[in-house]
């Protein structure tokens, strides 16, 4: 009985290891990375930054061939225009569509990701255009645009879902004082995750502050330079403005765009881009699982032992 015991239990040691490191070892070896990258175009950053978007690493994938398979099939002639046969679109269609959004075909690698933006812009092209008129109405340029939109898809979207509630209630309330402006403009920034650097060009640059503005009529004629800059610090974009940017009236409306711009990055974040996630589930878990139920069923052997052991001693 003891030689069956010992037996049993060195086999399922022997295979938990086995299961182990079969899942967790396995990663793509840095030249077929470096051969792929140069195959698609890419540099090593390029693959970082992308991977990061989507909040995963090189270390969850198994292989060069899972990496290939979940980054999907690079853009030639011959997908593309199946693509726009499933669409119904033509070459130049197909750019307009993009442009809109500050994109073109070349700002793509994978055709499943081209396919995905294509879809969701012309499911949500009213959206998508009146989040892209207000940005440019605002004075920012279509690649700013583009900027905003893709650091608004980097926020936590559950995160920015209730921020975006919160500051749909404060703007049911009229900002009827320069205070409250300035509590709106602070809020606005902070539900996006953005540092707003507000200041006017007089013969230097001034700093448009709570202060300066109770001076009566002291943006009057002025160019308003609004600047934004991520949490790495980082320029977005920039626009120049007039002094409507503190009525009253402009805080509240931009601040309903601004609302409506988050809902569709988190619908964005939703149906576009969450949808292209990297399935890196591995074997690790069930090695892992594996493994516990072998010493659970192995305890159970050593007490069923102990106890015909006890039994045979009585």
């Amino acid at each position: 009985m003891q030689r069956i015991l010992l037996f049993a239990c060195a086999w399922m040691v022997g295979l938990t290891l086995f299961l182990g490191p079969v899942a967790v070892a396995a990663a793509p070896k840095v030249e077929e990375v470096d051969s792929y990258l140069k195959e698609i175009g890419w540099t090593r950053k390029d693959l970082d930054n992308y991977l990061k978007f989507y909040e995963v690493s090189l270390e969850d994938f198994k292989d060069i061939n899972h990496l290939r398979d979940e980054l999907g099939t690079p853009i030639n002639e011959e997908n593309l225009l199946i693509m726009l046969e499933t669409y119904d679109l033509t070459k130049e269609e197909l750019e307009v569509l993009l442009s809109r959004f500050g994109e073109k075909v070349q700002d793509y690698t994978f055709i499943e990701d081209l396919e995905l933006a294509v879809d969701f812009y012309m499911t949500h092209e009213e959206e998508v255009a009146r989040a892209e008129d207000f940005l440019v109405s605002m004075g920012f340029e279509a690649e700013e645009a583009r900027s905003i939109f893709h650091h608004i898809l980097s926020l936590p979207k559950d995160v920015l879902a209730q921020e975006l509630e919160r500051l749909e209630g404060m703007l049911e309330e009229e900002p009827n004082s320069v205070d409250k402006v300035f509590s709106l403009w602070t809020e606005m920034m902070s539900v996006f995750q953005v540092d707003a650097d507000l200041h006017v060009e007089d013969g230097e640059r001034v700093q448009v502050t709570e202060e300066t503005l109770m001076q009566p009529g002291w943006l009057e004629g002025k160019d308003v330079h609004l600047d934004l800059y991520n949490g790495e610090g980082s320029l977005l974009a920039s626009a120049v403005m007039d002094e409507q940017i503190v009525s009253p009236s402009y805080v509240k409306s931009t601040g309903t765009e601004l609302v409506h711009l988050g809902q569709v990055g988190v619908k964005m974040s939703d149906e576009l881009y969450h949808n292209r996630m990297p399935d890196t589930a591995t074997l690790y878990g069930l090695g892992m699982l594996a493994g516990l139920c072998m010493l659970v069923a192995a305890g159970v052997l050593v007490r069923w032992s102990g106890m015909g052991l006890a039994r045979r001693g009585n």
